[in-house]
């Protein structure tokens, strides 16, 4: 074999099994997030607006439960961004502390890590670092010696050892834009997460850790043809204001194993906050569940995991339930029929399928856990017409998952064109 080749964690290779999680969304139609540049903190940020009539954490589990998520993101501090915090915080004087709702004693992060256990799925909390997530001060909170950037220190360092020692290990952390260093005003990011949650895999994280994502380069729900698991940077910073193919590909025979997350809203990009966000009369714009399983093959199938947005409505429901559901019905449905399977090392994997199969997904996964080795493959059909390439592409990583049209076909061929050593296939699986 040449080079050494970079491999995941335990951790990591779970992370990639999951394949599908949730990003939950609370509060952002109730505090509005418009036109805040600039004001006052009691203008940007005020708790007292949050007050559901019918909050229910388990409620907002249990349709994730049903999509098939295995892990999920709760958005603990306002993006884009008040900075309100959805704890009972110490450090930060705008939190659900503030609010009317329970008589200020309510804690949604408490809540949400509690509904998680009930439904075994793994919890991760995002918490927006960046200058422009606290009280709208931008310009002030970032000039390090200035009063307010003593301010966001303290609470920005106080709210995420609050998060990060109340709550127990969390699978994910999500930094919205990535972490500003220390030398350009940022916080003490690194330092707390190596001191309280080091084993959390982090998307766009500090560069100290060890176990980071990167962003796919789009919110469409769309990842590169090749999207590689390695990259030769072990951190990326972007907000998803400008899209960047680059950083969602990755390159094949990386210094780190820095996969990439991707990321969409459960409702279209017209939709309250990009698609994130919640608001009355925009029914029409969520996604209807076969435009979710295009994004399943472009995401999931292209060797990434598939990250959904789940925006709550002001009253603190989830409305998108049928969709979730509809969705994870349509995902179960791919892989109920398995028609044949094989797995092992070697260059050329044959299966035969039954008289007359007409089968509809071709999976290949790696094995991972040794590094992604495969460099080109193909994947070949054998019809009444004769061969058909299915698929020709570079990468394979976790999973590939390919449709295929209508088509009587006696035998599909997996044929390993260029590796790095020898190929070694964990699955490979016809479904009907």
């Amino acid at each position: 074999m040449g080079k050494e080749l970079c491999r995941p964690t335990k951790l990591q290779q779970l992370w990639a099994d999951c394949e599908i999680g949730v990003i939950i969304h609370y509060g952002a139609g109730l505090l509005g997030t418009k036109n805040l540049e600039g004001k006052n903190p009691k203008e940007a940020a005020d708790p007292r607006r949050l007050v559901p009539e019918h909050l229910d954490t388990d409620q907002w589990l249990s349709s994730a439960k049903k999509l098939g998520a295995k892990y999920a993101v709760f958005v603990a501090n306002q993006r884009n961004c008040q900075g309100i915090s959805l704890w009972q915080s110490d450090s930060n004087p705008y939190s659900l502390r503030q609010s009317p709702y329970q008589g200020g004693t309510f804690d949604c992060v408490e809540s949400f890590i509690s509904s998680c256990k009930k439904y075994d799925i793994l919890p991760g909390l995002y918490y927006q670092t960046g200058f422009n997530g606290h009280y709208y001060q931008r310009e002030k909170y970032c000039q390090i010696g200035t009063v307010e950037h003593e301010e966001y220190i303290r609470v920005v360092e106080g709210d995420l050892e609050e998060l990060w020692t109340r709550y127990g290990s969390l699978f994910e952390i999500w930094f919205d834009g990535g972490v500003a260093a220390e030398e350009e005003g940022g916080a003490k990011v690194a330092e707390l997460l190596e001191k309280y949650q080091k084993s959390a895999i982090c998307f766009q994280g500090p560069k100290e850790h060890a176990q980071n994502l990167r962003w796919i380069g789009n919110e469409d729900g769309i990842a590169p043809i090749d999207t590689w698991s390695t990259s030769d940077q072990c951190v990326c910073h972007f907000d998803g204001s400008k899209n960047d193919s680059e950083i969602g590909a990755g390159v094949p025979n990386g210094k780190y194993w820095f996969p990439a997350e991707t990321d969409m809203g459960n409702r279209r990009s017209e939709a309250a906050g990009c698609g994130w966000g919640w608001a009355s009369d925009e029914e029409h714009l969520v996604w209807k569940p076969q435009e979710l399983i295009e994004r399943y093959y472009t995401s999931v199938g292209r060797n990434s995991n598939l990250l959904l947005g789940q925006c709550i409505a002001d009253d603190g429901r989830f409305m998108d339930t049928e969709q979730f559901e509809a969705f994870g019905r349509l995902v179960d449905e791919i892989y109920r029929n398995p028609l044949a399977s094989t797995k092992g090392e070697g260059m050329r994997f044959s299966l035969k399928l039954p008289e007359d199969s007409r089968p509809r997904h071709v999976s290949v996964m790696e094995n991972i856990a040794e590094g992604e080795r495969i460099r080109k493959f193909r994947i070949m059909a054998c019809t009444i017409e004769g061969e058909r390439e299915l698929l020709s592409a570079h990468c394979i990583g976790h999973k590939r998952l390919i449709p295929i049209e209508p088509l009587h076909i006696s035998e599909i061929r997996l044929e390993i064109l260029e590796s790095e050593g020898k190929p070694q296939i964990r699955d490979f699986t016809v479904y009907a």
